[in-house]
């Protein structure tokens, strides 16, 4: 079982400049809480308490009820669930586990998390994925939950409907100088009683930056007569005064990323070597300090680039009485056989 440790209330040391706005519509970088998806796994109930969400209680044997909450793949597989929905994970995964809450009778706290490590003057985006439990068109009490900072409210959902959908509540804030940590936090703030029941998954915590694209177009086709290649890096609405870049390339098809030496200008000249497919992309921040900080610099997108050879050979059996097409060509009778296309 993994270490669940996503977040929900970052307390802060200094607040006063703090500026907040909608998500973020420019590149983001690593999530800094990979945890905030809660794990996966082929047990039904995560058997053991995750410890986030303070004054609450976990519970093994759901449904969980007022002020109780627990961590499920699958919630059609309890036996009752009063009067909510068979929901899943929020995710192409079949195990992934979410958080399942039943809201205390008294508005407060659920979800609390300190991060530290951060960038001053960074921007960065909190989100996290919520829905009501309850069954569409039984009219009970909707969840209201607000996002705080240092414990002031900061952004609210409002109620979240009975649709039976999973919608991204969040914000983006900048850092004030000097500051590094911060407190979020998640507050109920419905009563309990009939509804007021929600899932929490893919809780995200990213640095939020300009819109880092990479010039040819994103997916790219060259003949390897073609090679070299150049690439641009382009910054789009950026407020960054002073970018400094780091090149990437992949040999896993993106899993994992690796630096290209001494590639930190805004052009780049891809080390390709044949045939073959490569994954580009750069890491963008506006200090050094912030470019070696996963914590504070954004990802550009993907450039994958497929370099096909000038040739091919292709050895294939014809069968007596019956043809092979090749090109504009219909072939009959065994042979060496080029064309051009």
């Amino acid at each position: 079982m993994p270490n669940l440790k996503p977040l929900f209330t970052l307390l802060l040391a200094t607040l006063p400049f703090i500026a907040f706005s909608q998500p973020c519509n420019g590149s983001k970088g690593e999530n800094i809480f990979p945890a905030g998806d809660f794990g996966s796994g082929t047990a039904n109930i995560v058997q053991t308490d995750p410890g986030i969400a303070p004054g609450y209680t976990y519970t093994t044997n759901p449904p969980p009820l007022d002020g109780v909450y627990t961590l499920t793949n699958d919630m059609g597989a309890w036996g009752n669930r009063f009067t909510w929905l068979p929901l899943t994970d929020n995710s192409p995964d079949p195990n992934g586990y979410f958080m399942v809450v039943n809201a205390s009778v008294n508005p407060g706290l659920f979800y609390e998390e300190l991060v530290t490590g951060l960038c001053e003057n960074t921007t960065y985006e909190f989100t996290a994925d919520l829905v009501n439990l309850i069954t569409p068109g039984t009219n009970q009490i909707q969840p209201d939950v607000s996002f705080l900072l240092d414990n002031v409210v900061q952004f609210s959902t409002g109620n979240i409907p009975e649709n039976g959908l999973w919608t991204t509540y969040g914000f983006t804030f900048t850092t004030a100088p000097g500051q590094t940590s911060l407190t979020l936090s998640l507050r109920n703030n419905a009563p309990g009683g009939l509804g007021n029941d929600l899932g929490i998954d893919n809780i995200s915590f990213r640095a939020c930056g300009p819109e880092a694209t990479i010039l040819p177009q994103q997916t790219q086709f060259v003949c390897v007569d073609a090679l070299p290649i150049t690439l641009d890096a382009l910054l789009n609405n950026s407020t960054y005064t002073t970018p400094l870049f780091q090149w990437q390339t992949s040999l896993d098809s993106g899993a994992t990323w690796i630096n290209i030496p001494n590639a930190t200008d805004t052009t780049l000249t891809p080390p390709i070597t044949g045939s073959g497919v490569y994954y580009i992309r750069y890491l963008v921040a506006n200090s050094a300090s912030q470019l070696s900080n996963s914590k504070c610099r954004v990802i550009s997108e993907e450039k994958i680039i497929t370099v096909v050879p000038k040739d091919y050979v292709v050895n294939d059996t014809i069968c007596e009485g019956l043809s092979y097409p090749f090109g504009t060509r219909t072939l009959t009778a065994s042979g060496t056989y080029i064309d051009t296309f």
